[in-house]
């Protein structure tokens, strides 16, 4: 039967405490690491946080740096049933009056024999169909698809320029070729060579000279402030520069007359300064709090007195007061657009003074924030471009971070080899107060013998 040991019994020592204690003693580099580690990860969400922050600031400086933004228009119709409009950068603001007294259409033609059906058959032959005069397409039409249904497919799937389809008027078929372009470079023409024979009708009866027209090829015409205009087709977009023009009503008899009215776009303009102002506040704030330190506040912050936060909030600072040379309107910075910097080195935005820098034609806006020059760059495109070797893969904020998990992985390697120490320690100790244990033991029954003998001396 094994004998029931407890380490200390013999000798009346505590050993279990005693190696308690020491052990905590022992474990004082791991305390030390686990506190270490546990600021290095707070660095991490720190970090983390900035990069959002940046990278919301980069989104927001992007957008400030698209010329559409800043340069953009904004297009209003007098009467929307009339027609519809949109603008780009370059159409050029203003008024102008326009009366459409023709849409443009596609040249549509009919059959004019009757077909009971769409399964009657044809004579073999070929149609040879064209577009404005242009290069026909041969459509062969055999004993595989000389019904009616079959000549539609045929016409179809030879890509000539037209759709072909079968309409029931309620009393026949009729076989209805349509343009696929509009105006009157869309007009169609069919030449019929008919073998004679293969079928009940006369192929013959699908030539030029036998369709119907039920639609002509007719050009848009319209006038725009007085001058006459013809186009091919109802979407025009060469009549105003940066404008397309989509012509929906007007016929000569009742003309579709409305005003068409160009403007600068500064909500948008506004819109997107706004929200740069935002996001730089958020991350100038964010930098601030993520590294405060000192008197005013009971602990340091995850990344006080951290080298790369100070670069960042320099960096920042750096971009926000810089200026562009050579601008028109005497505009060079961001103050002259009404975005003050505040104490603290947030920035504000004056609505009023934004709103008539955008409103003078002479301040060249546009280029203040967009351009492209070399080492003369828009403010936003300057932004957009530190702010992208920041935040991207490789930049300050990754090495940054990568340097900290390498940090933390190294921590855990030394906790790693710490602990397999511990365990030899602790076995040590146990073995050498097992020893201790053992002699004391051993003096203990000789004290006894000794005491039991001397009497008898």
């Amino acid at each position: 039967m094994p004998t029931i040991t407890s380490p200390g019994l013999a000798s009346g020592l505590d050993v279990n405490n005693i190696i308690t204690q020491l052990m905590s003693l022992e474990r004082i580099p791991l305390n030390k690491m686990a506190t270490k580690e546990a600021s290095y990860n707070a660095k991490l969400t720190a970090y983390g946080s900035i990069k959002g922050a940046l990278s919301s600031l980069e989104t927001a400086a992007k957008a400030l740096a698209t010329d559409s933004t800043i340069s953009g228009k904004s297009v209003s119709v007098s009467d929307s049933t009339v027609l519809a409009a949109s603008a780009s950068s370059t159409a050029v603001a203003g008024s102008y009056s326009l009366s459409i007294t023709q849409l443009a259409k596609s040249h549509t033609v009919r059959s004019n024999t009757s077909y009971a059906a769409s399964t009657d058959t044809f004579n073999t032959g070929t149609l040879a169909i064209a577009i404005h005069g242009g290069t026909a397409v041969n459509v062969t039409i055999d004993g595989t698809n000389n019904t009616l249904a079959g000549i539609r497919q045929a016409i179809n799937d030879a890509d000539a320029g037209v759709t072909a389809t079968i309409i029931n008027d309620g009393t026949t078929n009729r076989l209805v070729l349509s343009s696929d372009t509009s105006g009157s470079v869309g007009d169609i023409s069919v030449a019929v060579t008919d073998s004679g024979s293969g079928g009940t009708h006369a192929l013959l009866g699908l030539d030029s000279a036998s369709l119907v027209q039920t639609q002509p090829a007719d050009d848009a015409v319209l006038t725009i402030n007085g001058i006459a205009i013809t186009r091919t087709s109802n979407t025009i977009t060469d009549a105003i520069e940066g404008v397309t023009l989509n012509l929906a009503k007007g016929t000569l008899a009742t003309p579709g007359t409305a005003t068409l009215t160009i403007a600068k776009d500064t909500a948008a303009t506004t819109t997107a300064v706004d929200t740069f102002v935002k996001a730089y506040n958020t991350a100038v704030g964010l930098l601030k709090t993520s590294s405060a330190y000192g008197a005013s506040i009971s602990t340091a912050a995850a990344l006080a007195g951290d080298g790369t936060v100070r670069a960042l909030q320099s960096q920042l600072s750096s971009l926000v007061q810089s200026s562009v040379t050579g601008i028109a309107g005497g505009i060079s910075t961001l103050s002259d657009m009404g975005i003050a910097i505040k104490t603290g080195g947030t920035l504000e935005v004056s609505s009023t003074k934004l709103a008539a820098a955008l409103a003078d034609p002479a301040k060249d806006v546009t280029a203040l924030f967009t351009q492209t020059t070399t080492n003369n760059e828009g403010i936003a495109v300057r932004f957009s471009t530190a702010l992208h070797s920041i935040v991207t893969f490789g930049g300050l904020i990754a090495n940054r971070t990568d340097g900290i998990n390498a940090s933390i992985t190294s921590i855990g390697r030394s906790r790693d080899s710490l602990n397999l120490r511990l365990v030899q320690i602790e076995a040590r100790y146990r073995a050498q107060f097992t020893a201790l244990d053992t002699t004391m033991s051993s003096m203990s029954r000789t004290s006894q013998f000794l005491s039991q003998q001397l009497p008898r001396l």
